[in-house]
């Protein structure tokens, strides 16, 4: 659990707006494009991590959420044999996770507060930061995704 948790609290620390054009990761997540079959492999690796990290809390290293960068998150998922099979077992690297798992929280997190109200149209910044396809990819399957999301969670969206 400490890992997946350390991986989250890395995905929010690099979600600081920045330029595409600015920011090498930024840039790779902007180019990153969702689908369904990834983020079921990404929902799945999660789930299976949470599982792993519950029967072995040794694996927090207490450093896991001082990451920067893509580049060192990678490496600290690696640090990992157990995650990198994890990962491997769904089709996915370390690399993959982590890009494809972060655009798919920026672009929830813009879809989410756009079927909110809290805008009509998404700002240009929101649009520099995050694909037209990506946003419209998550909106057309925002309820599917929000269940899994809740199902990673362990809430039922139903109740």
């Amino acid at each position: 659990m400490k890992i997946l948790l350390a991986v989250l609290l890395t995905l929010s620390a690099m979600a600081q707006p920045k330029s595409r054009t600015d920011d090498a990761d930024q840039k790779e997540l902007y180019n990153y494009t969702l689908s369904m079959d990834k983020i079921q492999k990404m929902a799945a690796a999660t789930q299976t991590m949470m599982d792993y990290a519950k029967k072995h809390p040794e694996l927090n290293d207490g450093k896991s959420a001082d990451t920067k960068n893509l580049d060192e998150m990678v490496k600290k998922l690696e640090k990992y044999p157990e995650v990198v099979s994890i990962l491997s077992k769904n089709g996915l690297t370390a690399r993959e996770y982590a890009v494809g798992f972060f655009t798919l929280m920026q672009a929830s997190i813009a879809v989410g507060s756009k079927r909110s109200g809290l805008y009509k149209e998404y700002p240009p910044k929101m649009l520099d930061l995050v694909s037209r396809k990506n946003l419209d990819f998550v909106d057309q399957h925002y309820d599917e995704i929000q269940k899994m999301t809740a199902s990673l969670q362990g809430k039922d969206q139903d109740q």
